[in-house]
């Protein structure tokens, strides 16, 4: 038997700011397959969505807060639920996103339109306040403060064609960025020089024309094969001739963001050159080596423990151990369907109340138990409250294997958690500016907490040793800067993410 007790395990996560996708052909369904799109790619933002397409001529378009299907979607006067995407008769380009936020409002919905240019953006540009005083921006511009759009501020502020404005611009934002844009008759494609983010380039199957995307999982839903990953700093140009790159911007170490791997992506794509579900296994694997003596369950926390609870269950460890792996909670997935909250950590304010709001303990796995929980990473300290109910629900120990080493610093490239928040971030945690992991364990009420090394997550990816030390994520092409503080670009003239 279970017994209900509401739980949101998932109010915990970080969460990345958005997908986007393009569409380029003079043959296919141009709003069908960007909504196709994003349907796929919802799991990086699901607040709010929005498409632009063009016929040459003009653009039309639609955005509106929800889940894609919701937005996507309306009522008959019969009742019946049917498709509600915008039609232009003769469309061969557009533009979609999904939004992830912390504040903000509908008019910070993504794709933005001005004088001829639409862009969609995942990441976060770092020096935008800089760019806003050069400029002279005031604090808004068509009610929105986000980054995006005073992005494409700045393109109008450039000098010629639309495609130069575009490039010029493009050289003077700094910090994580993947851009998609459409003119009337072109799409772009632009990653930034660091390439922070993922971005791929897929040709579409059946139809001439191409796509790009946040994730290779969003490829098949849109009828396309993949190509290849949009290089870092490069930005490739579609139209009626194909595909081409028109820059391509070298100036900066690669520094791509380990946790679309651990946690971001969805575990069908690939990232970075990166199987995502492999590489979630190999991380469990390595888990598996610090399993506790004499427990009972192994389990994973729903649903961002999975991947590398595959892993440890996998190892010889784990089954010469005599634990069952076993799941210790329920999802309810009927709950939050009305408010579009599927993936509900992403809730800007009340976490708190979010985390008692989704699992159900199933009580025949946990009471008299000693419990191993698995999980891709600790943020904000929910998990404190997975004891406490495992506890309440006659647990005898409760342990935990986290994928991810103690995440201390905020990121300022697009992924929702500032360092106040973070329970290995506060300074009580860090005496001398080091986490105490037995102070983290006895704050969130575990039996033994460990949290993988830095050589551990970066040898998951790479296939060999490396050294132990927090410049190995540089020295490897990675952003680790939330687990060392060692940012690649300063994060000092970023804006309050809001899109």
């Amino acid at each position: 038997m279970h017994e209900k007790l509401s739980l949101n395990i998932e109010a915990d996560k970080p969460q990345d700011n958005c997908a986007v996708v393009g569409v380029y052909s003079k043959d296919a369904n141009i709003p069908g397959i960007i909504v196709n799109g994003l349907i796929e790619l919802n799991h990086r933002g699901q607040e709010g969505a929005g498409i632009i397409i063009s016929d040459g001529i003009s653009f039309v378009g639609k955005k509106a807060s929800g889940l894609v299907e919701v937005v996507f979607s309306k009522r008959n006067d019969d009742g019946v639920i049917i498709e509600d995407i915008p039609q232009l008769n003769g469309a061969f380009t557009g533009i979609g996103h999904t939004r992830y936020s912390t504040s903000g409002t509908l008019d910070e919905l993504q794709p933005f339109l001005e004088d001829g240019i639409s862009v969609a953006h995942n990441g976060n540009l770092t020096n935008i306040q800089e760019l806003k005083e050069e400029f002279g921006f005031p604090d808004e511009i068509d009610g929105a403060r986000s980054d995006t759009r005073f992005a494409l501020a700045v393109i109008h502020k450039m000098q010629g064609s639309e495609e130069e404005k575009i490039l010029a611009a493009l050289k003077k934002f700094e910090g994580a960025y993947s851009f998609v844009f459409s003119t009337k008759d072109t799409l772009y494609a632009s990653r930034d020089p660091h390439g922070f983010r993922p971005l791929v380039l897929g040709k579409l199957r059946n139809r001439k024309g191409y796509i790009v995307a946040s994730e290779t999982s969003a490829l098949r839903r849109m009828g396309a094969k993949f190509e290849r990953e949009v290089k870092p700093g490069e930005t490739v140009r579609i139209n009626k001739s194909g595909h081409a790159t028109i820059d391509l911007d070298e100036r900066s170490d690669i520094s791509r963001c380990i946790f679309e791997l651990i946690y971001l992506a969805r575990p069908d794509s690939v990232v970075f050159g990166v199987p995502v579900m492999e590489f979630r296994r190999r991380i469990g694997e390595g888990l598996a080596r610090h399993l506790p003596e004499n427990v009972d369950i192994i389990a994973p926390v729903p649903d961002s423990g999975r991947g590398a609870w595959s892993g440890v269950i996998s190892s010889e460890i784990a089954r010469e151990s005599g634990a069952m792996f076993e799941e210790v909670f329920y999802p309810n997935k009927y709950r939050n369907i009305v408010s579009g909250k599927l993936r509900t950590f992403i809730a800007p304010n009340g976490r708190d109340k979010a985390a008692t709001e989704k699992y159900s303990v199933i009580e025949s796995n946990v009471r008299g138990k000693d419990i191993v929980l698995v999980d891709d990473s600790i943020l904000r300290g929910s998990m404190a409250r997975i004891v406490r109910i495992l506890r309440a629900h006659g647990a005898r120990s409760v342990h935990a294997l986290i994928a991810a080493p103690p995440i201390e610093h905020a990121c300022g490239y697009g992924v929702d958690f500032g360092t106040d928040e973070l329970v290995a971030g506060k300074s009580e945690n860090r005496p001398n500016n080091i986490v105490d992991i037995e102070k983290v364990r006895i704050e969130l009420g575990l039996d033994s907490l460990y949290y993988i090394s830095y050589a551990e997550l970066l040898e998951a990816v790479l296939g060999n040793p490396v050294e132990n030390v927090p410049e190995v994520f540089e020295q490897n092409k990675f952003c680790g800067a939330c687990f060392t503080g060692r940012y690649p670009v300063p994060i000092d003239g970023t804006v309050s993410k809001i899109a």
